[in-house]
């Protein structure tokens, strides 16, 4: 496990198979502001780079320019071809694509939870409460093309490390990818349900560790459990109590993939009363123990 640990850390720390990457440096300059541009033509980097699973380290806005992927996300298959664009959020559950050796030329933005913040404090609301119902997405020929002007000059601002301008120029993109007619990159004013969903959905994931009973989250919001609980339902299409335990399966199995700690530690650290009690959970919804999952790996 020490040495899947290792592995799994490059996807954090070591993008020199990229052709080129560039970020804005913060606290941890991965999790601030970044665009990378990948053509699996230019090396065999994906075996080295991307292990079996990951978890997505920040909001990462990938754009196919041509080939296609397939990949898996929190279990369910996505095939993304070009003049298409997929959205990964922080933590999200990630199979590496089974095509990686094929011919494939992607740009992807990386974008933190507080650079987003500093975009539009809305941003990040709006997109935990989108992306579960599509992270997916098709654009015209001339509107991807477009973007990646836009992600050219990003990344000369990168460089220039002039992060004003970088924020005003996020900001624009998401404005003209608006214009797509894509909701969750649109920052008009969100419906009342909208906003509270995705008020929900910002605590749930911050706290799904720590926080299991709706009742929490409803009292955060100010709001009647009852009130969140049909809220969240009209606007995902999922109960609150579904996206609870949906979030903290899946921060389980991050933690199950990407660390070597043990089921025990896992279970004090998702808040669990003991290992029995998470084992319990756990299989429930994936059928396995987590022993076993891990084992399938």
């Amino acid at each position: 496990m020490k040495e899947k640990q290792n592995i799994n850390d490059q996807i954090i720390t070591d993008f020199s198979g990229f052709k080129r990457m560039n970020f804005i440096p913060g606290e941890n300059a991965v999790e601030d502001l970044g665009v990378m541009e990948i053509n699996t033509t230019q090396g065999r980097f994906s075996q080295y780079i991307i292990p079996e699973q990951y978890s997505a380290p920040t909001y990462c806005m990938q754009f196919v320019l041509k080939g296609e992927l397939r990949v898996i996300v929190n279990n369910q298959p996505y095939t993304i071809k070009a003049n298409e664009g997929f959205l990964l959020t922080p933590d999200f559950l990630v199979k590496k694509p089974d095509n990686m050796e094929n011919h494939v030329e992607m740009r992807v933005l990386v974008l933190s939870r507080r650079f987003l913040e500093e975009v539009n404090p809305q941003f990040p609301l709006t997109l935990i409460s989108h992306v579960y119902v599509s992270p997916h997405w098709q654009m015209s020929a001339q509107k991807l093309q477009r973007t990646m002007h836009y992600l050219d000059l990003l990344q000369e601002l990168i460089e220039d490390k002039d992060r004003t301008a970088a924020v005003h120029l996020v900001r624009s993109l998401f404005h003209y990818l608006a214009g797509e007619n894509l909701a969750m990159w649109n920052d008009k004013p969100m419906s009342r349900n909208e906003e509270i969903t995705g008020r929900f959905m910002h605590l749930l994931d911050l706290y799904c560790d720590k926080h299991h009973n709706l009742d929490w989250y409803a009292e955060q919001l100010c709001l009647s459990t009852r009130y969140v609980a049909n809220t969240v339902k009209e606007t995902l299409g999922m109960t609150a109590s579904a996206c609870i335990e949906h979030a903290l399966t899946r921060r389980a199995k991050t933690l199950l993939c990407t660390t070597t700690l043990s089921i025990q530690e896992i279970a004090d650290q998702l808040g669990f009363q003991n290992q029995s009690h998470f084992g319990t959970f756990f299989k429930r919804h994936t059928d396995l123990s987590p022993a076993a999952f891990r084992k399938k790996l």
